[in-house]
């Protein structure tokens, strides 16, 4: 399926046991089916993605990823789907064992938690687009964000004297005589970056293109309020 210029994409899905704000995230039922699944059905509706790989500790979350059309051709080690574990060493797993067991190689990483399930096939695919299009290296990665309020630019902060400063370069007065500059907050919905045969390092560098997403379908899921506010927006969409 490799388009712009024969780049092959790999969809990365983190979907690690073990959460805290709500048991059995991943495989729990939002909308009629298992969480992780809206992930996966977006993946393969998307024009770009040549494989949709799941990367799990968990066997119920395995089986239910095959069921919806996803590999999973390795359990995560346990070491790897701890709290603490970088998702980019997750990554690295996963293209070492593709490419030990396998031979097979990608040149991107579109990685994506099954916890935003109001991100559609449209998304991804304009996310993509947007990356090919506007990027100025082949170095250059990419993270969906929403716009920030205008009103984040009065943050303030307190300082070493316990008084308070703005967060940003900016004064009062300077904020009164002009516009505020825009701010964008990340999301968690899609990061894109560069893979090939070397390790990625970071989504976010100092060449990373902001994606910008509406805020209803931009809900990260952690917790049951925030399972709860999805619904009630996936309910809006219909």
């Amino acid at each position: 399926m490799a388009v712009f210029g024969e780049k092959s994409i790999l969809a990365f899905v983190s979907a690690r046991t073990g959460s805290k704000g709500l048991r059995h995230k991943n495989t729990r039922s939002f909308a009629g089916k298992p969480l992780v699944c809206w992930t996966i059905d977006a993946l393969r509706g998307s024009k770009y993605i040549d494989r949709t790989l799941v990367s799990t500790d968990g066997a119920r979350i395995a089986r239910v990823a095959r069921a919806a059309g996803a590999d999973v051709p390795f359990m995560r080690p346990a070491a790897l789907a701890t709290d603490s574990a970088s998702i980019l060493i997750a990554i690295h797993h996963a293209t070492d064992w593709l490419a030990d067991n396998e031979g097979s190689f990608y040149d991107y990483v579109i990685m994506l938690q099954p916890t935003s399930p109001l991100r559609s096939a449209k998304h991804i695919d304009q996310a993509i687009e947007h990356y090919f299009n506007n990027r100025k290296t082949e170095r250059d990665t990419l993270v969906s964000v929403t716009i920030a309020p205008k009103s984040v630019a009065w943050l303030l902060e307190k300082n070493t004297a316990d008084y308070i400063d703005f967060c940003f370069p900016l004064t009062a007065q300077k904020l009164r005589r002009q516009a505020s500059p825009r701010y964008y907050l990340p999301n968690g919905v899609i990061f894109l970056g560069p893979l090939g045969r070397a390790r990625m390092r970071l989504f976010y560098t100092a060449r990373t293109l902001p994606f910008v997403m509406p805020e209803n379908v931009s809900v990260e899921i952690d917790t049951k309020e925030d399972f709860i506010r999805a619904l009630e927006l996936f309910n809006l969409q219909k």
